[in-house]
């Protein structure tokens, strides 16, 4: 795959995506949350839920969204494209709305806003299915309704007259979608918000970086009058003042070299971590099955670069479309709530990098009982303000390109941006840990311990990163 899709290509993989919202008029849109929150906390719930929606959507390269509303939507919502729903019931207007996408792009989606911080894995998931020649794709919701419906085609009646708001909806949605003869995919389920006590579901998720959604979570902070009921961790969801306005769009850079024992592992725990914008995995020259399983994995797109941690790393960071990147080792794990920990760094604007901590766990059976003392490895990524980067080294984009990116050195290129950025802002490591392979310290574990925890002293003497790298090895 090149770096870069061409316009044609990029048009005839255009999916659009209309979110379906209410006008954020009190009294008139979430009415049945009103009861918890009063007319005018339902409405700023709703502002907030659609903020969340759209800028989550936007954020995917392929989509085109547009906004079925049925009114002004306010200057709030002045860079939304917005569609008029039109008259009839809610079979009739997405019907309407699907009809309209698809005369823009070979598949459409329809989605309500009362799903904030839907992961975009599902999105993802919902467009791979239409790719692969479903029909149609439903996202089921728990209560008998579904979160999304998206079409290749949309014949005239498929959704006339059906029970909306029903415990049978998505049944009797399905069952006359099949009886129009059309093949049908159902993602994993996901909830929605309608009623009151949707709202606990929804900040107890929120609290565990499960949902990114940080307008819906300074929203819930705010009617909830500051309590903690909306947690630490939701509020600090990019908090007003932020450099970047919105959850911030993470791009996960991963530079491999004969990695298809850990690639595809890889891949599929990105795929499953939510609040993450997009995986771009960088390939040095593989003479293995790397490639092969990156791109059999989906959900990562995969470009070629001259071997080389830096050099890959700055190509990765090239072909990005995020405000952040995340840079990230073929045998580093993220924790689940890895978005949340960016994003609540970040918040600050003094914060212009961050990283992880690091756990080391033992790779595979051999020296197995070597695994307490990995955790020697780990000490560093504690007391150094340096972050290696097998600790998810994470920056702003524009401050990234402002120190001219990874300089080309065959090791310690980490150390050596760290100290560049450092010179322009403060950089954080997040309490939470990434999941780093014990392989190098299992086959020389004294050495290794020794020489990791020394080189961050050593660079900063001024050893030459050649010299170092001699000592190190092969940085794979």
């Amino acid at each position: 795959m090149g770096e870069a899709m061409t316009t044609a290509e990029a048009e005839g993989e255009a999916t659009t995506v209309a979110i379906f919202a209410r006008a954020p008029v009190p009294g008139a849109v979430k009415t049945r949350l009103a009861g918890a929150v009063g007319a005018d906390g339902a409405a700023a719930l709703a502002t907030a839920f659609l903020r969340d929606t759209w800028d989550a959507v936007a954020a995917l390269p392929w989509a085109r969204p547009a906004v079925a509303t049925t009114g002004p939507l306010g200057a709030a919502f002045a860079d939304v494209r917005a569609w008029d729903q039109g008259e009839g019931d809610l079979g009739a207007r997405i019907e309407r709305m699907l009809r309209r996408g698809l005369a823009e792009t070979p598949t459409a989606i329809s989605m309500g806003a009362d799903t904030p911080g839907l992961p975009a894995r599902l999105l993802e998931e919902a467009r791979a299915a239409l790719a692969a020649g479903a029909d149609a794709v439903f996202g089921p919701c728990s209560d008998g309704g579904f979160y999304l419906v998206g079409v290749r085609r949309c014949p005239p009646g498929l959704l006339a007259e059906l029970p909306w708001s029903r415990s049978d909806t998505l049944a009797a949605t399905r069952a006359r979608v099949e009886a129009h003869g059309l093949s049908v995919v159902e993602l994993a389920p996901w909830f929605d918000v309608d009623r009151p006590e949707d709202l606990t579901t929804l900040e107890e998720r929120l609290a565990a970086g499960e949902v990114v959604a940080p307008a819906t979570a300074r929203a819930l902070a705010a009617l909830r009058g500051g309590e903690n009921t909306a947690n630490d961790a939701a509020k600090a969801q990019l908090a007003p003042g932020s450099a970047t306005a919105g959850t911030p769009r993470i791009s996960v850079i991963v530079p491999t070299l004969n990695e298809e024992a850990r690639i595809g592992r890889r891949l599929a725990e990105l795929a499953a971590t939510p609040g993450l914008h997009e995986v771009i995995v960088v390939d040095g020259g593989s003479a293995d099955g790397t490639v092969a399983l990156a791109r059999a994995a989906g959900g990562a797109r995969v470009i070629a670069a001259e071997r080389g941690r830096a050099r890959q790393q700055n190509a990765g960071a090239r072909a990005a479309s995020g405000d952040v990147l995340l840079f990230l080792h073929a045998d580093v794990g993220l924790p689940r709530d890895a978005a949340t920990w960016v994003a609540r760094a970040l918040s600050d604007a003094a914060v212009v990098a961050g990283a992880f901590r690091t756990w080391t766990v033992a790779d595979g059976a051999q020296r197995a009982w070597l695994g307490p003392l990995l955790h020697l490895a780990d000490v560093r990524s504690r007391y150094s303000g340096l972050p290696y980067g097998d600790q998810a080294l994470f920056v702003r984009t524009s401050e990234f390109w402002a120190v001219g990116g990874f300089p080309d050195v065959p090791l310690m290129e980490d150390l050596a941006l760290a100290q560049a950025l450092r010179r322009r802002g403060r950089i954080r490591v997040v309490s939470a840990a990434v999941e780093v392979s014990g392989r190098r310290f299992q086959a020389r574990p004294v050495y290794y311990t020794a020489l990791v925890n020394a080189f961050p002293l050593l660079f900063r003497l001024g050893v030459p990163a050649r010299v170092l790298a001699a000592l190190y090895g092969a940085p794979r």
